[in-house]
């Protein structure tokens, strides 16, 4: 298994809080709730929170499952989570405002949060990991250049061999899938908007390709 580096985790962390000193002065606790956000600052993504505050370092509470997060990740201080009240038990009553995913949290999950972290109110702090995340590493351009190199070579050399006399569209679209998975794919497309999904993308054959869809893409 090829982990993030620690190196690569400590300085995303630094930069994201040289970021809220800048862009939310003032800031004191942020909680990271997204699973890609919490893989980019940890190397992992559990069903957990992530508590990074201005001052002090970083922890990362993992309910499921706390012995995957620690298997794969480097990150140094990871806790197991039965609840939030495990972690609430540990932490004790976080600041007044907190800074939350606001474009990703449910206010269910924010209220269920509050409840147990005595905070009493929320900031949104979605702008601040967007721009951090823009600036790219050595070792996220080289990731990005070897993912390249796979949809290349599935694209094409080996998705035009499938295609054969008679095919349907959900054929093509299980066959394209295995090959994704065969050449590493996790086999989730994930987005930083609301409730949106995507399996492979749009694959349709002459009138269907016209038929209207609900995705907010290209």
């Amino acid at each position: 298994m090829k982990k993030v580096p620690f190196s690569e985790l400590e300085q995303r962390l630094r930069r994201f809080r040289a970021a809220m000193d800048e862009k939310e002065p003032g800031w004191e606790m942020a909680l990271v709730i997204s699973k890609v956000n919490q893989y980019y600052f940890t190397g992992t993504m559990q069903e957990g929170i992530l508590f990074i505050p201005r001052d002090g370092e970083a922890v990362y509470y993992a309910r499921r499952s706390y012995e995957r997060a620690v298997h794969e990740s480097l990150f140094p201080d990871i806790r197991p989570m039965g609840s939030y009240r495990d972690a609430a038990a540990a932490l004790g009553r976080l600041p007044g405002t907190v800074h939350i995913e606001a474009d990703f949290v449910p206010y269910g999950m924010c209220a269920r949060m509050q409840k147990y972290f005595g905070f009493d109110s929320v900031k949104a702090m979605d702008h601040v990991i967007a721009t951090v995340r823009s600036v790219k590493s050595p070792y996220e351009l080289e990731l990005m250049i070897k993912a390249g190199d796979i949809h290349s070579r599935v694209l094409e050399e080996r998705v035009p061999r499938l295609f054969r006399e008679g095919i349907t569209e959900a054929e093509l679209t299980a066959d394209i899938f295995k090959v994704l998975v065969e050449e590493g794919h996790q086999g989730a497309a994930r987005f930083n908007m609301f409730d949106s999904e995507i399996l492979l993308g749009h694959i349709a054959f002459g009138e269907s390709s016209l038929y209207p869809t609900y995705f907010n893409g290209p």
